[in-house]
């Protein structure tokens, strides 16, 4: 947990909070519980600029199914710079060590960039939804 501060910072200032699913949090205590459960319960990974933790990714699994969902935030102004793209990387790598059979995500629909990052690491579409898709990477 000795990240916490500086996820939290990165999570304060994340614009637009609360716009995926509600995430981040808007209130800060209920933020606050977000990001520590998070990081107590999943398998964090951070992208750091300057010391600065400007990209968050984490699978939370579930061991008794053998897979993990997963999630990923990077702030506005390091996107379109690769960091999304590496953090999936190395989440996926670290998801395959821990012996997972799958990870899956939720997506907005319109979020065309982020689906289409997805799709590129091998993620496959598992329903059809008008605001919202899941996702799935068999590894």
């Amino acid at each position: 947990m000795e990240d916490y501060a500086a996820v939290a910072a990165m999570y304060d200032a994340f614009v637009p909070m609360a716009v995926t699913q509600g995430l981040p949090p808007i209130e800060e205590p209920v933020r606050h519980a977000w990001i520590s459960r998070l990081l107590k319960t999943g398998e964090n990974m951070l992208a750091r600029h300057h010391g600065k933790v400007v990209g968050h990714a984490s699978v939370i699994p579930s061991p008794e199914r053998g897979d993990a969902e997963y999630l990923i935030f990077v702030d506005r102004d390091f996107r379109n710079r690769g960091v999304g793209t590496q953090l999936t990387v190395c989440t996926i790598e670290r998801a395959r060590s821990m012996g997972l059979e799958s990870i899956w995500l939720t997506v907005e629909a319109l979020n065309f960039r982020a689906i289409k990052l997805y799709r590129r690491m091998g993620f496959v579409f598992c329903d059809v939804g008008e605001r919202e898709r899941t996702m799935m990477l068999r590894l």
